[in-house]
């Protein structure tokens, strides 16, 4: 695949009033994204947001199978089943990238950015645009069912996310980091990833869940 044409600076200012910017996208990405086809609409998106938050790196914390395709061991580990054992499911595609949301814009606020949803999803929508995806190629759909945690002093938190920017998850489960130096995605941790997918429960989810526990 090429590269990309340069991405517009002026996407995340475009008018809000439909749900897709005036873009014109389909609700749900029908696209299945290979890990070298993520790999160049990260890329894209990553130029957008660098244009979006004025060249302010950041990190969203994902999960699904878009982990299961970046991570670098566990693809292997996917490649090496599908060569021994090819009767088994394997992970080669993904329709989406599952992000943590809620408290990427905790993050973003605590960091003095309190319209960073809108910028992230003029980001998203302008990516779908280009590479002819659903609006929701990058989704926090699970949001809703992620649970929150009350620590001893009270404060309520995401444990799902805390868990997963601790030092150690951030050196062994970053699974990508743009060459632009904006974005790097964070992997849940390995035993969040299990539940996560235990909820959810698919063939797919079968085989990804073997794949983490070897």
């Amino acid at each position: 695949m090429g590269p990309s044409p340069p991405p517009q600076s002026h996407i995340y200012q475009q008018s809000i009033a439909s749900p897709y910017y005036g873009y014109n996208l389909q609700p749900k990405n029908h696209v299945d994204l290979t890990r070298e086809r993520l790999i160049a609409v990260l890329n894209h998106f990553s130029h957008l947001l660098a244009n979006a938050f004025n060249n302010r790196p950041f990190r969203l914390v994902v999960h699904g199978g878009a982990c299961m395709l970046l991570h670098p061991g566990v693809y292997a580990l996917s490649l090496e089943q599908q060569h021994y054992l090819p009767q088994l499911p394997h992970r080669n595609k993904t329709r989406d990238v599952d992000i943590i949301h809620r408290s990427f814009v905790t993050e973003m606020a605590q960091l003095g950015i309190t319209n960073a949803a809108e910028k992230l999803k003029g980001c998203i929508l302008a990516t779908a645009q280009q590479f002819g995806l659903g609006a929701d190629w990058m989704n926090s759909d699970a949001d809703i069912a992620l649970p929150m945690a009350t620590a001893p002093s009270g404060i309520t938190f995401d444990p799902i996310y805390s868990a997963a920017v601790q030092p150690n998850n951030i050196e062994l489960h970053t699974i990508y980091r743009s060459a632009n130096g904006m974005l790097t995605l964070i992997s849940v941790t390995p035993f969040w990833a299990v539940a996560l997918k235990l909820v959810r429960y698919s063939a797919q989810d079968a085989a990804d869940i073997c794949l983490l526990l070897r």
